[in-house]
């Protein structure tokens, strides 16, 4: 059996244009989770500078 996926509104959306060409990107962050948006918006800029 199938399962539908439900689609998810993004909590973020990033829009990056690089050599000529346009990068959308969709971002997700758990509910669940304790980190706050700092927090978890640092943890992308440092695995980004990796």
């Amino acid at each position: 059996m199938l399962q539908k996926e439900q689609h998810q509104k993004p909590d973020g959306v990033i829009t990056k244009k690089i050599n000529g060409k346009t990068f959308i990107t969709e971002i997700y962050f758990d509910k669940k989770s304790k980190d706050t948006f700092q927090d978890k918006l640092f943890k992308v800029v440092k695995a980004e500078r990796k």
